[in-house]
């Protein structure tokens, strides 16, 4: 019984991370409700909700313009860059070992 147990238990951590890795995401389909004077969406309306967008200055209790279905703001990265941005060094930075 617990070489069933423990066999089961396995296959369901192994299974997982399969699982996470091919999840997809849906975003829902927004309507613009205001632009700004350049023509950029500011408030969209999802189903049946209105957000303002995020933009510099408006970071908290707004939606991600490309979660909108937005062709502007961030990109979300789809792979790992290899180390935390706390890691990285700065463009302007000497590079020690070059």
């Amino acid at each position: 019984m617990r070489t069933l147990i423990a066999t089961a238990l396995l296959a369901s951590i192994a299974i997982a991370p399969a699982i996470a890795q091919t999840a997809t995401t849906t975003t829902a389909t927004a309507s613009v409700v205001e632009r700004d004077a350049r023509g950029r969406a500011t408030r969209v309306s999802v189903e049946g909700r209105t957000y303002e967008v995020c933009r510099q200055g408006l970071t908290d209790g707004c939606i991600n313009p490309r979660e909108a279905g937005l062709n502007f703001g961030n990109v979300p990265l789809d792979h790992w860059p290899g180390r935390p941005a706390s890691e990285t060094r700065r463009s302007g930075a000497a590079n020690p070992a070059g």
